[in-house]
Parts: structure tokens; sequence; C-alpha cells
């Protein structure tokens, strides 16, 4: 069964002008990541366990592509220390 959608001419607009305005945004997007990748950098090790984060969760992200978020690395890195022990997946495997 086929269903027509009716799209209307304001939202067929929207969408390049969204992708104009990420490619627009993309250099300060990554210049942001940056600058909080270099305040996490800065912090001592006792502050990054603070946070949830090891020294080696913040070189990691280096290796990700400029476009990528580090964000959301960091933000699986910590869920999974912070779930039990019995709970978590064997990396090893």
């Amino acid at each position: 069964m086929v269903t027509n959608m009716v799209v209307s001419p304001s939202q067929t607009g929207f969408v390049p002008m969204k992708a104009l305005w990420r490619v627009l945004t993309w250099p300060a997007r990554v210049g942001a990541a940056r600058r909080t990748m270099s305040e996490l950098a800065r912090m001592s090790d006792f502050e990054l366990r603070d946070i949830g984060l090891t020294r080696s969760d913040i070189n990691d992200t280096s290796a990700l592509p400029l476009d990528a978020d580090p964000s959301a690395l960091l933000v699986r890195r910590r869920a999974w220390r912070t779930r039990p022990a019995a709970e978590r997946p064997d990396l090893a495997a």
C-alpha cells in the first residue's frame, strides 16, 4: 500500500537551508570542540577521575575525525565505567 505524502514548499526549502547552515557553522563547531578538548587535556588525572574520565579517554578522542563530536565517545566511556562490573560487557571477548 502506497500512501501519498504531501510536502509543502516551506518544508522542502528548509532542508537545503539546514544543510547550508551546518556547512557554514562547521568551523565554529570544530573550534569549540577543540577548545573543550584542550581544557580537558589540561586537567589533572584527579580532576578527570572526578568527572568519570581518564587520560586515555582524552587521548582517544584525538583519533576521531574532525567532524565527529568527541563528547559522544566520552559519554559512552563514562557510562560504561559507572555500570556495575557484573553488567559490563566483556570487552576482551
